[in-house]
């Protein structure tokens, strides 16, 4: 019977554990993702001098860099899409700016909802990068953020710490 009771808390034990570990790895797709995007909206915005007209100072081309515009949906659309489970994207949901902009989509089936917002222009610039997703369909979402500025010499950098709420909530 101590068997059996022993085995019982055992297994209770490794199955929390077991879920704990699903959850975390599900968070990877978010982080990773979101570093990419940075990454990418950083680099979008330090290249944007090339769209800007020819003849004008650097100091004026600088002051237009700007970020690509903001997604007008977020992808999948349907926060409900990912409540705990998987959402698979096609190549349609990527196509229209920013995720063109970035060279940016995901193939696999995805857990988190991802939009994009940019403000501003020049030195007031900025891009915020968000992933949302309810990993275990409770109702509670876990949302990561990432920034993206320029400094004072107009270079964007990615923010140093990504936002995380609930993380595996």
């Amino acid at each position: 019977m101590n068997f059996f009771g022993l085995a019982a808390i055992l297994s209770a034990i490794g199955m929390y554990g077991l879920a704990r570990y699903v959850r975390h790895a599900k968070t990877t797709e978010a982080i990773s993702s979101l570093n990419s995007l940075a990454g990418a909206a950083a680099e979008f915005y330090n290249a944007s001098d090339a769209t800007q007209p020819a003849g004008a100072s650097p100091q004026d081309v600088h002051a237009m860099r700007h970020f690509p515009p903001s997604s007008r949906v977020a992808v999948p659309e349907d926060p409900l899409s990912v409540r705990g489970k998987r959402y698979q994207s096609n190549l349609a949901d990527w196509s229209a700016s920013p995720w063109r902009d970035l060279r940016f989509s995901i193939v696999q089936p995805q857990c988190f909802q991802y939009s994009f917002d940019a403000q501003g222009a020049g030195a007031t610039a900025k891009a915020t990068i968000s992933a949302q997703g309810d990993l275990d369909g409770d109702g509670v979402r876990s949302t990561y953020s990432i920034m993206v500025e320029p400094d004072e010499g107009m270079t964007a950098h990615v923010g140093r710490s990504m936002v995380r709420q609930d993380p595996e909530e």
